[in-house]
């Protein structure tokens, strides 16, 4: 099994913002189109590297975060008296037509 930590220059335990600077430095070493073999086993270490990185890797965004909101009441107040507002109209405006 190849040890893509060293493949890419880096210490196995490296964050996900050192494994992609390494990714970049090494294509630039292994362009695609003159190194295929090495620029393909570079970007198998790269994505292994990258599923399995410590925080801010892949993995971590899938996990939901809860959300913070804070709700100004002045807001609220205003909302609620023109939703209220417009539901008495319609109620006036329904006993008119009714009768």
């Amino acid at each position: 099994m190849t040890n893509h930590a060293e493949l890419l220059g880096i210490e196995p335990d490296a964050d996900l913002a050192t494994i992609k600077a390494a990714y970049r430095a090494k294509l630039k070493e292994f362009p695609a189109h003159s190194h295929p073999a090495e620029f393909k086993a570079v970007r198998v270490a790269y994505d292994a590297l990258r599923k399995t990185a410590g925080p801010g890797g892949e993995e971590e965004c899938l996990i939901p975060k809860p959300l913070e909101v804070t709700v100004d009441p002045k807001l609220v107040r205003a909302l609620r008296q023109s939703v209220l507002g417009d539901v008495e109209k319609s109620l006036e405006d329904v006993i008119k037509l009714s009768f």
